[in-house]
């Protein structure tokens, strides 16, 4: 007898279903080659219109031949309208009547393919009978899934049904991964057969103790009228993963595809739909956070960090007026000389309300929101302001280093305000270096390099942060304008192990050869700052030189300092 792999039964399975979802389900394909007049129609289009069509050159003709007579006119402007290029997609919705009399709803969404290789234009999209859906409006026309009005009356029903009979129910939030990329990528028709196949798909997996509904573009929602066990729940979710592993096939590409599932249980998290709904939102969120394509249960934990997030938002947007915002400098020395050569401004935040709050905190909720920009702004302000004031008393750095948000970088008006900055505290350009972390340069445009070199060339300096933690391609460093490199601190903690010495080595040899300075952050030992000098490293920065400092104690310090005075 032949044994069976496990591994293989699963696959025959998965395929199974796939085929099921894509023969069963409620739509047909058709694609026209606009060149050539040839028309291809699935079986499932013409099952749909109950006609063979054999007789149908092209789509025009095609469309004028199906459609209800008083419709004719407005289908056939729909197509034109994507074929002349006025419309970036085809869509349109319009009656026939098949061969038994019957008038019918059809919906056609489609796109057109340029293919360069062998230089023609195909026009492919999809068919979709949507008679039911203009009958009841409970259902979405795409997908013939309950709609997000019809579902939450459902699991509003749901809900009270678990509270009279003491019950459980579960609500699934589904968010397919990437799908923006689908659409810009693949066009807009792909797009639909994927969220029809995925809705067709997960239809199956379901038991009659399920319900799928389409709760809006590219979400779904999982209502689980009762359950015993929440393994079961954990069950439908390891399963909805597993049958995703396999790709979907449509118009003959292989379409990887992914999702981020939030989970909430109720009566327990709540007996209101909407926040309950909120909720699954939220742990969907946590699962995009963790990596995407996994799920997450809703718990106290994950509505603690959304309502400190949104107390952070509210407190931060007035964190400028009512004085909360402060700056502190660290100083960088040169340690074969002793003698302080840069410092660095760092942004601190203490609220009245929330106390001190840490920029690995509030910086991204800034940026999120966008008021980044004001902050980075006030900072540049403050900071070209105190260098201005010890300029007067006669203290001359280097250099001081701010750090700049990718956010601020993408406003049109960030290198005119930055120079217009220095002008107004007559600060040389020269003196000032910005700083942006190595991720960002993944993130970086061709427009913001534009930027840099404009900075670059007007005497501004520019630092990578973090600099060996990232994942940039080295050729960043010979097309971009920098100054410095900034070892993270990460490589300094474990400085004794012999991996990271040769990192370290080979930093400070390649911004030799680059010309480039390099400084060591997060320095805490003399035997660090030792090893780091013997690396051939001697700009230090970290807690072993100082911690960072208010504006008056720093000063003190460049009192004490050997720090030269003079002119800039």
């Amino acid at each position: 007898m032949y044994k069976i792999n496990k591994c293989y039964l699963k696959k025959m399975q998965t395929d199974k279903v796939r085929r099921r979802a894509l023969n069963e389900g409620d739509f047909g394909i058709w694609e026209w080659n606009i060149n050539t007049n040839e028309l291809f129609l699935s079986k499932k289009v013409k099952k749909i219109l109950g006609y063979n069509f054999n007789f149908t050159e092209n789509m025009i003709e095609f469309i004028i031949n199906i459609a209800y007579e008083d419709d004719r006119v407005l289908a056939i402007k729909d197509l034109y309208a994507h074929i002349n290029g006025d419309s970036p997609f085809y869509e349109s919705t319009f009656r026939i009547k098949n061969k038994d009399e019957e008038i019918k709803w059809v919906l056609f969404k489609g796109s057109i393919l340029e293919n360069k290789t062998s230089h023609c234009s195909l026009l492919s999209g999809i068919i979709v009978d949507i008679t039911e859906n203009k009958l009841f409006k409970g259902y979405d026309s795409l997908t013939k899934l309950p709609n997000r009005i019809f579902f939450l009356e459902k699991l509003n029903n749901s809900i009270k049904t678990a509270k009279t009979y003491h019950k459980k129910g579960a609500l699934i939030y589904i968010n397919i991964d990437n799908f923006k990329n689908f659409n810009n990528n693949l066009g807009y028709y792909f797009g639909d057969m994927i969220l029809i196949l995925f809705s067709e798909l997960i239809k199956m997996l379901l038991g009659y103790h399920c319900e799928l509904g389409r709760l809006g573009g590219n979400e779904f929602g999982i209502l689980v009228h009762e359950f015993e066990d929440v393994k079961e729940i954990e069950e439908i979710c390891y399963k909805i993963h597993e049958y995703l592993k396999s790709p979907f096939e449509i118009m003959g590409d292989q379409i990887y595809v992914t999702a981020s599932l939030g989970v909430t249980i109720f009566p327990d998290d709540s007996f209101d739909t909407y926040e309950l709904l909120k909720f699954c939102n939220l742990a969907m969120y946590k699962s995009k956070c963790k990596g995407k394509n996994m799920h997450t249960f809703f718990d106290k934990q994950i509505l603690e960090t959304y309502l400190r997030k949104i107390q952070i938002e509210i407190e931060l947007k007035n964190s400028i007026n009512n004085n909360e915002l402060y700056i502190f400098y660290q100083p960088q020395i040169d340690a074969l000389s002793n003698e302080i050569i840069g410092v660095e401004a760092l942004l601190r935040w203490n609220n009245n309300k929330l106390g001190n709050i840490s920029p690995d905190e509030f910086i991204p909720i800034a940026e999120n929101t966008g008021y980044i920009v004001q902050i980075g702004n006030w900072v540049l302000e403050r900071v070209l302001r105190m260098v201005c004031l010890w300029k007067e008393k006669g203290y001359r750095l280097n250099t001081i280093s701010v750090n700049i948000s990718p956010i601020q970088m993408k406003k049109s008006n960030f290198k005119k305000g930055l120079l217009n900055a220095c002008a107004k505290f007559n600060i040389s350009p020269c003196l000032l270096e910005l700083e942006i972390t190595e991720g960002t340069l993944i993130e970086i445009c061709k427009e913001e390099i534009e930027v840099l070199n404009e900075l670059f060339e007007s005497g501004i300096h520019i630092a990578i942060d973090d600099f060996g933690t990232g994942y940039s391609s080295l050729n960043y460093l010979i097309n971009l304008p920098i100054n410095t490199l900034k070892i993270d601190k990460l490589f300094i903690e474990n400085i004794q192990n012999r991996k990271n010495k040769a990192v370290i080595k080979s930093i400070v040899d390649l911004s030799e050869s680059l010309k480039f300075r390099v400084i060591a952050e997060g320095v805490e030992t003399k035997e660090q700052m030792d090893l780091l000098i013997g690396l051939g490293c001697n700009l230090i920065q970290g807690y072993y030189i100082s911690k960072p400092l208010p504006e008056n104690e720093l000063e003190e310090l460049l009192k004490h300092r050997n720090v030269k005075k003079g002119v800039d």
